[in-house]
């Protein structure tokens, strides 16, 4: 439940870690305080709207909206106005109860203002957050004191002023008494925490120095079993140290008969060099006319290729006059065709003018024959219908001699035209042939090129052949040299092997020493980790 009126009305979290420790513990005192004057003042403000006492209950409820004014505030990180709300509204109470109570002319109505005053007071140091809180409900509470005592109190004076002025000094000195012990309480209160804050942290520093302290002395005392693992691992250090002595001793014994081998096989190869160096220039000669047949044969290939191409422009000018040639059979085909067309309209007209001979033939003998039926009258018109049928007759031999003209111009034409399309497929065969033979030629020619490169090539590597050839003789020289600078070296080597071995040999009586050295030191660190173990027990 606690920490659910924490989160409904309590401040965020990063706000209320920043709160002194006073503060943080007295907010929730403030919060509860005004949660019980909220539960009190509703159910008073009910009450006294129950007994139809209007003005004080709405009174009621104007308090009971300072208090939820109060938490608001709180709630919204402005806990000293929230703080200060809280005793604006006490102060207001106190005036309330002071002027708006129940009123009766008797000598204990101060003890009754004053003992509620006191009271209030006390609920005011809870909601205090700050000692001007309790400074300004001490002057508050006098001013209202003294406003009633002016007031409220006359009618006591009058009945019996002594007894009046008695009781009313009593409460005066109740009501300052109570808020100077308030006072001196909270300067207490702030002492013991100022105290106990300052306390808390010399603690601080002296638990910071303590852990300091052990944590040092823990590391102190770790020394000896670091101790202990480091003369373990130069335990096993001379351990290796020592195979190394025996691999050492090994590989010089070895070494030595190697540099024995070495110095014997080097002269070998010093003969070998000579050897190479001898069959590198038989080689170089070898190349050499290698080469100069290879610049023969490329002057020969450069000769034909040259030839090549002068024959196949030939061959590509002979086709082009053939495919000019092609073009002109073709035009004159189309020629002859057009020829053949134009004897094919003079036969369709000779056809009609035969058609029109006939027709006027029967015509004239139509015609004789009216002439005979009319006698001497038709004889003029029997005479034009002769020379018509003599016109027709002519007009037909005349068209009978075009058509075997045509018709033997139509055969010449059908020759020829066979002859040139015969020509023109045999000139086409020929310069497919001259396209082939020119592409092979074309292909022969790609071929030469190709051999001229290779043979090219082949010089030029002969060439870098026979100058690698040289660079390897001089090589050859200086491995030679090499050679008798590495005998030089082997005994040079032989003689530090000697000098080697008797090292090694005296290693021997300083791992010894190491190895004496090694058991005394963890002897020691030994002691240490039995002492560390009894201090680390004691601090525990």
């Amino acid at each position: 439940m606690l920490n659910s009126i924490k989160s409904k009305f309590f401040p965020p979290k990063d706000y209320f870690r920043n709160l002194p420790i006073r503060e943080q513990e007295q907010l929730s005192l403030v919060v509860g305080s005004n949660l019980v004057f909220m539960i009190l003042f509703a159910i008073f403000g009910i009450t006294l709207f129950s007994f139809k006492y209007y003005i004080i209950g709405i009174g009621g409820l104007i308090l009971l909206a300072f208090f939820i004014t109060s938490l608001i505030l709180i709630k919204k990180c402005h806990i000293h106005f929230g703080a200060w709300t809280t005793t604006i509204a006490i102060l207001i109470i106190c005036a309330v109860e002071c002027y708006g109570g129940p009123f009766a002319v008797s000598n204990y109505l101060p003890y009754r203002d004053c003992c509620f005053i006191c009271v209030m007071a006390v609920c005011n140091y809870v909601v205090s957050l700050r000692r001007k809180q309790l400074y300004g409900f001490l002057i508050g509470g006098l001013l209202i004191w003294l406003a009633s005592n002016a007031l409220l109190y006359q009618p006591l004076y009058k009945a019996n002023p002594s007894t009046a002025s008695m009781n009313v000094i009593i409460c005066t000195l109740g009501i300052v008494t109570t808020n100077i012990c308030i006072l001196l309480f909270n300067n207490f209160t702030n002492r013991v925490i100022t105290l106990a804050d300052e306390n808390e942290k010399k603690s601080s520093l002296a638990l910071n120095k303590i852990s300091n302290v052990i944590i040092e002395t823990a590391e102190g005392l770790n020394i000896g079993q670091q101790l202990s693992a480091s003369t373990a691992k130069a335990a096993n250090s001379v351990e290796e140290i020592n195979e190394l002595y025996n691999f050492i001793n090994n590989e010089t014994t070895s070494l030595s008969s190697e540099a024995v081998t070495i110095k014997d096989s080097s002269f070998q190869i010093n003969d070998k060099a000579n050897q190479m160096k001898q069959s590198v220039q038989n080689q170089s000669n070898a190349i050499t006319s290698t080469s100069a047949a290879l610049n023969e044969m490329s002057a020969s290939l450069t000769n034909i290729s040259s030839i090549a191409n002068n024959q196949r422009a030939g061959m590509s000018k002979l086709v082009s006059n053939l495919d000019s040639q092609m073009k002109l059979l073709h035009d004159l085909v189309d020629d002859m065709m057009k020829v053949k067309e134009s004897s094919d309209k003079v036969s369709t007209f000779v056809e009609a003018v035969n058609k029109i001979s006939a027709q006027t033939g029967l015509l004239a003998m139509n015609a004789s024959i009216e002439a005979a039926h009319a006698g001497t009258l038709g004889k003029g018109f029997s005479v034009i219908a002769s020379e018509i049928r003599k016109l027709s007759e002519e007009t037909t031999k005349n068209a009978q001699k075009i058509t075997d003209t045509l018709e033997e111009n139509e055969a010449i034409v059908n020759t020829t035209s066979e002859s040139v399309t015969s020509f023109s497929e045999y000139t086409k065969t020929i310069t497919d042939e001259l396209r082939k033979t020119i592409s092979v030629m074309e292909e022969i020619l790609t071929g030469v090129s190709e051999i001229d490169t290779g043979t090219r090539d082949v010089m030029n590597a002969l060439t870098q052949i026979v100058d690698d050839a040289n660079v390897n003789t001089q090589l050859a020289e200086g491995v030679a040299g090499e050679i008798i600078q590495q005998n030089s070296a082997l005994q040079n080597i032989s003689n530090g092997t000697e000098e080697l071995q008797q090292k090694v040999s005296s290693l021997e009586g300083l791992l010894s020493n190491i190895r004496d050295a090694i058991a005394e030191i963890d002897s020691n660190a030994s002691a240490n980790e039995i002492v560390a173990a009894k201090i680390s027990g004691a601090l525990c």
